[in-house]
């Protein structure tokens, strides 16, 4: 059977996509799923930070369950920047390893995933270029891209992550909230 075609918005600062996105890989690496992900700002720009980072005990047995890093991170980050390298990435090859180690990044190492030097460091641990990645960044050459995946979600009614477009029309399905992967067993075997 061919997989199930799933459309994923995810923050790098919700807890609950973080898991999600690791059960999520764990059923692509099946075949049973493809997933392409969409960016989904929790708190854009010129909205205030929340202060301290997001809670985390709520996710931690999924954490657990999937061998995940999960503290509270010190501080919420805005994540423009993490959904346009995570782009970068993708275009790279690099879409899903660098997608983990922004989640670790963030919620492993409470490293301030909103800035660009951090963002850098973490792009040339997976063997991007530095200078590549920095103008990439810096000239914002996958904003629009952001704003594209921000608008859709808009227009879908999604306010908040992870939200997944599960299947396809006229069966589409829209489930959100955080997802082990015995639950999208679950869910992929009610849609066949």
């Amino acid at each position: 059977m061919a997989p199930v075609p799933a459309t994923v918005f995810t923050d790098f600062t919700c807890p609950f996509s973080y898991v999600t996105e690791a059960a999520l890989a764990t059923v692509e690496d099946a075949g049973a799923i493809a997933a392409g992900f969409r960016a989904f700002e929790l708190h854009p720009s010129p909205a205030r930070l929340p202060l301290g980072g997001p809670e985390v005990e709520a996710v931690r047995p999924l954490a657990d369950a999937l061998g995940l890093r999960l503290h509270r991170p010190p501080l919420a980050a805005r994540t423009r920047k993490a959904h346009e390298l995570a782009r970068f990435g993708e275009g790279k090859g690099l879409g899903r390893p660098l997608r983990a180690a922004l989640f670790a990044a963030y919620f492993g190492a409470g490293r301030d995933i909103g800035r660009i030097d951090v963002l850098v460091e973490i792009a040339a641990a997976l063997g991007l270029d530095t200078t590549e990645t920095r103008v990439v960044l810096d000239v914002d050459t996958f904003a629009a891209h952001v704003a594209r995946d921000g608008a859709e979600a808009r227009r879908l009614g999604i306010a908040g992550t992870p939200a997944i477009l599960l299947g396809a029309a006229p069966a589409l399905r829209l489930v959100a909230g955080a997802l082990s992967v015995d639950d999208l067993r679950a869910l992929l075997a009610g849609a066949g």
